[in-house]
């Protein structure tokens, strides 16, 4: 009996799905009928991580995004006529990408064009099987398609930390065409490292002369930049094991305090965490403390984030800062005055995203000695543009006591209210402060914190001089990272 996809007509080109795909696919189209298209999609890339080669799921793909298609234009349609005038029209881009896919599965052409769509859109783990199918395809045929396949799949599983699957693939590359690109060796040369293989790290890197980037300064800065990786690494050789801290360190040059013990979430970042004030109290006093053993303790407290104010204001509790000098952080902060020492306190990395333009983000890629970044939390799961000197915790989803209250029911199920009243920062920072251990705890923390980093040579909080720019976050890493949904 022939599978009839969701236009009743029969499916019979490709392989049939397995039962469990099957599964997945009739929640696909449960959840699509009851209008939940984005939890649809999500529950489509799974389906994608089991087949990309069966009609049923190809078919249901081509049915899912006509709708999500469709949906679009009539939001659009709804628009004034004024507004429609200003902007264009939804694009039916992804929808005919799976269409030809649809009726030309056994095209590796078909499967590389919708490989690299998602590649493109930074969603790397949906890109991965159909980059496999492509290849798989493909099989021993030399041609630029399989050359541009394999170099993307290579790409692709570095962003998911495939190091070892990213340096193979560049290796064969390079035994079968007899040399790479220097951008290619530099990121085979950062897989290396990050598996710890640091004689062919070294080896590689040496291959690389400055003059052979001495004509590009975007590819000379990030040569320099992989042997700063490299010296970072080689910063732990003594220790046999890295945690999630060091390799922190090694990505972003930045300082992690908290960490997750918990076995059943592998990595030790937080999947979601609701910190209660104690704990984040103290988070706070260590970081002071070890600002003032290392000689950095500030003179001004500035926030960034209209919810980072109490954050601010609790630092200042600890050094009782005049309140003049606690204020929202504005353009020209960042300054080489050492003596007249900034903080800037976010609550979120996403607080970034409140500054008004990138002129004032890229204000502060650059590491001044009268500046220091804090955040509380930093989302892990998404790329972000600067890494703060200091970070409390990695997690994917964080809420504050100041920003919703969270319970959980005994059915272990999570309930988040928005807060009915907003808690004035100033009292709450005196309240909060109350939270601090004592002096010879926050000293015996700090002195701890001290000493895994006691090794670090490139610490950007130790290196605020004007040369070095602060990392991106990228969401691989040797730690394990288990991740609640895709893309």
């Amino acid at each position: 009996m022939a599978i009839l996809g969701p236009d009743g007509k029969p499916l019979s080109r490709g392989t049939q799905p397995k039962p469990e795909v099957v599964e997945l696919l009739n929640k696909v189209n449960a959840i699509t009928e009851q209008g939940g298209l984005a939890v649809a999609l999500q529950q489509m890339a799974l389906v994608f991580q089991h087949d990309v080669t069966s009609d049923l799921v190809l078919e249901t793909a081509c049915n899912l995004l006509g709708t999500m298609h469709q949906e679009q234009m009539n939001a659009y349609k709804q628009l004034p006529l004024d507004q429609r005038r200003q902007i264009e029209a939804p694009a039916d881009d992804e929808v005919q990408i799976f269409r030809y896919l649809r009726e030309n599965a056994s095209s590796p052409q078909a499967y590389y064009d919708v490989a690299t769509r998602f590649f493109r859109l930074g969603q790397a783990i949906i890109a991965r099987p159909f980059y496999v199918r492509a290849l798989e395809l493909l099989g021993k045929e030399q041609s630029e398609l399989s050359q541009n396949a394999s170099v993307e799949y290579a790409q692709v599983m570095m962003e998911l930390g495939g190091y070892k699957e990213c340096a193979d693939i560049l290796q064969k590359l390079n035994d079968s065409y007899g040399g790479l690109p220097v951008e290619l060796i530099l990121k085979m040369t950062e897989c290396y490292a990050l598996l710890r293989r640091m004689p062919e790290a070294d080896a590689l890197y040496s291959v690389i002369t400055k003059e052979a980037t001495a004509d590009n300064p975007a590819l000379e800065e990030w040569r320099e930049e992989t042997g700063d990786l490299i010296a970072r690494v080689h910063d732990f050789d003594d220790r046999e094991v890295m945690a999630l801290r060091e390799w922190h360190y090694v990505q972003t040059r930045g300082m992690l305090l908290a960490t997750n013990t918990d076995a059943n979430m592998p990595g030790e970042r937080y999947a979601f965490c609701a910190p209660p004030i104690a704990d984040i109290s103290r988070l706070i006093a260590i970081t002071a403390a070890f600002l003032d053993n290392r000689g950095y303790a500030p003179n001004r407290l500035l926030w960034l984030g209209e919810r980072s104010e109490v954050l601010a204001r609790l630092f200042a509790e600890w050094w009782e800062i005049d309140e003049e000098d606690v204020r929202p952080y504005q353009a020209g902060d960042n300054t080489d005055d050492e003596d007249n020492l900034a903080l800037v306190v976010m609550g979120h990395s996403s607080d970034l995203l409140s500054l008004p333009d990138e002129e004032s983000l890229f204000e502060l890629y650059e590491a001044q000695a009268g500046l220091i970044i804090f955040a509380l939390n930093m989302n892990w799961t998404e790329r972000q543009p600067i890494t703060p000197d200091i970070t409390g915790m990695l997690s994917q989803m964080c809420y504050f006591p100041w920003e919703a209250n969270v319970s959980m029911d005994n059915h272990s199920n999570i309930n988040i209210a928005p807060m009915e009243e907003t808690p004035e920062p100033r009292a709450l920072a005196k309240q909060m402060a109350q939270f601090f251990p004592s002096d010879e705890e926050c000293e015996a923390d700090a002195q701890r914190l001290a000493e895994v980093y006691a090794g670090c040579t490139d610490l950007i909080v130790d290196h605020r001089d004007g040369e070095l720019f602060r990392k991106s976050l990228v969401t691989h890493s040797p730690a394990p990272s288990p991740q609640l949904s895709f893309g």
